[in-house]
């Protein structure tokens, strides 16, 4: 054989080699799932009530984002004088200093916020890269980049009356 036959062969069995080593396709859904109640043996009686968000029932404030923060921080009032939030989603836009929108997400936490209380809640930044900072922050000292929120509750879990 000449010198390019063995380059051509060497190649068809690495080719060849390749194909017959690469793994069988696997099948990974798994049938008959049953729905998982999260609130199974802890206080199984009291499920929640939702309920559409509304400023009487709860305000959001405080939020706070560094530019080199992981996570973001916001303060969640239960305005009601009678009903626990157990849970709550709520959409976050992030806005650039033209109003445009820069990313918008929902946020689900399960807070247990008494009536009449606040509590701090951190979840993880969307500024992944950490070149944002919120205007409202301490301006850094390296270039970045400011941007505004609008941020309003959509849903509440509520525990019933006792």
């Amino acid at each position: 054989m000449t010198p390019p036959y063995d380059r051509m062969l060497i190649l068809l069995i690495a080719a060849a080699t390749g194909w017959a080593a690469s793994p069988q396709r696997v099948n990974t859904i798994t049938r008959n799932l049953k729905p998982l109640n999260h609130r199974e043996g802890i206080n199984a009686t009291e499920p929640f009530d939702t309920v559409r968000a509304t400023d009487d029932d709860v305000r959001l404030s405080g939020y706070e984002k560094t530019l080199r923060a992981t996570r973001e921080t916001i303060f969640i009032s239960n305005r009601s004088d009678s009903r626990e939030i157990g849970g709550i989603i709520f959409t976050v836009t992030y806005l650039d200093n033209s109003g445009r929108i820069l990313h918008r997400r929902r946020v689900e936490a399960h807070p247990s916020i008494p009536p009449g209380e606040t509590r701090r809640l951190d979840f993880p930044t969307w500024d992944r890269q950490m070149t944002f900072y919120y205007k409202g922050s301490p301006r850094p000292r390296v270039s970045s980049i400011p941007y505004d929120i609008a941020i309003a509750a959509d849903t509440l879990l509520l525990t019933p009356q006792k």
